[in-house]
């Protein structure tokens, strides 16, 4: 895999926010707020998919919650590297195949239920097929449960390809 300079200056923006010792923030870095081209980050399905259900964590990290977010999606739909990374666990989870993906900088996504041919160690990029949406899913419909980590704790994946910056009302130009 070629690591392009804006997954690059993604995974380095993350480790200089984040720290070695820090605890994860609540926002990312603009490279991964503003979801264009040059974050490295893209949605795992074509067409942009409907958000079944968002991201809710729970209060205390043994607590339940939603630590990911639920897309749209049917049995054979392709599944795409939302960022370049490497392929570290391809297998089943109780009765789910699980693909996931080490970004590097200490973020990791994973799909579910996800079918791949891909082994672990397997090199991606943004936009390669790494799966297709197989059976068994834990939504109500059907769907694909993207989930991302930062280290061990759960984040909003769709932080990574959504604008998420606050709207800045700019006075009106011309007038005074």
């Amino acid at each position: 895999m070629k690591v392009t300079s804006a997954v690059a200056g993604t995974l380095l923006g993350a480790s200089i926010l984040f720290g070695v010792a820090g605890a994860p923030q609540q926002r990312f870095p603009a490279a991964f707020q503003t979801g264009s081209a040059t974050s490295g980050w893209s949605w795992p399905l074509t067409p942009v998919p409907n958000v079944l259900r968002a991201f809710d964590p729970p209060a205390q990290r043994w607590l339940s919650g939603h630590r990911g977010a639920d897309l749209g999606a049917g049995p054979g739909t392709v599944v795409r590297a939302p960022a370049g990374g490497i392929i570290s666990f391809v297998g089943v989870i109780v009765d789910r195949p699980v693909i996931v993906i080490d970004h590097g900088a200490g973020l990791r996504s994973s799909f579910e239920p996800v079918r791949s041919s891909l082994g672990a160690g397997a090199l991606v990029a943004t936009g390669d097929e790494i799966g297709m949406v197989g059976t068994g899913s834990h939504c109500d419909r059907l769907c694909v449960h993207w989930g991302l980590r930062l280290f061990e704790e759960y984040i909003d994946p769709l932080l990574t390809i959504r604008d998420m910056r606050p709207s800045i009302l700019l006075p009106k130009q011309g007038h005074d």
